[in-house]
């Protein structure tokens, strides 16, 4: 019985804890959100060097994907094929 009660003790102290320390996180965070506010409506920073390069990026990607993809797909057709042969 004094376990039950030590356990029932213990996990509502670690809820007050983690509560409070949700609290205080937020409390920190509320002012410096409302200074990362801009006053004016437009936004002074342009993404789209950002996602030029990115585009750029793409078919390079999608190249090197399939051809590993390609090695993977030869490597399993190689294995099954010994497979049904027998070897």
């Amino acid at each position: 019985m004094f376990k039950q009660m030590k356990k029932a003790v213990l996990s509502k102290s670690r809820a007050v804890k983690r509560g409070l320390a949700s609290a205080v996180a937020v409390a920190a965070v509320a002012p410096v959100a409302a200074f990362a506010q801009t006053s004016s409506t437009s936004s002074t920073f342009d993404p789209s060097p950002i996602v030029d390069s990115i585009n750029n990026v793409v078919p390079a990607v999608i190249a090197v994907g399939g051809a590993v993809i390609g090695v993977v797909a030869v490597a399993w057709g190689i294995k099954m094929v010994r497979t049904f042969l027998g070897r």
